[in-house]
């Protein structure tokens, strides 16, 4: 986990879903958001009953946390831009930020912190 700040500049979102990012200014150029590094689970485990669940579950604590003390509204991460990849993450609660150039090999998906 890592504190970034998430450029919006230049990505052609729309007001309304810049709005929804910072959550106050709908000309919001940058938002402070926390970054998701590498996420996995032991495959080498027989049996590891941990899924992405459980470890969001435990991520999102940390993150709620971290809130209180630092600010921050949004959780994002990265992933190569495969369908199934980013549909994974947005079963489990992430939005894709859709963008101008999303023919990037990586895209952001983003998750509002709750508490």
């Amino acid at each position: 986990m890592s504190f970034k700040e998430l450029i919006l500049e230049g990505l052609g979102l729309s007001k309304t879903k810049v709005r929804s990012l910072d959550g106050i200014s709908k000309d919001a150029e940058r938002i402070r958001s926390f970054l998701i590094g590498q996420l996995g689970k032991n495959m080498s485990i027989d049996g590891n009953p941990i899924g992405l669940t459980d470890i969001l579950s435990e991520a999102f604590a940390v993150f709620a946390a971290a809130k209180q003390l630092i600010g921050g509204r949004i959780i994002i991460l990265e992933c190569e831009n495969i369908s199934e990849l980013i549909a994974y993450y947005e079963r489990h609660g992430f939005s894709l930020i859709e963008t101008l150039a999303s023919d990037s090999s990586l895209r952001t998906l983003y998750i509002h912190i709750t508490e």
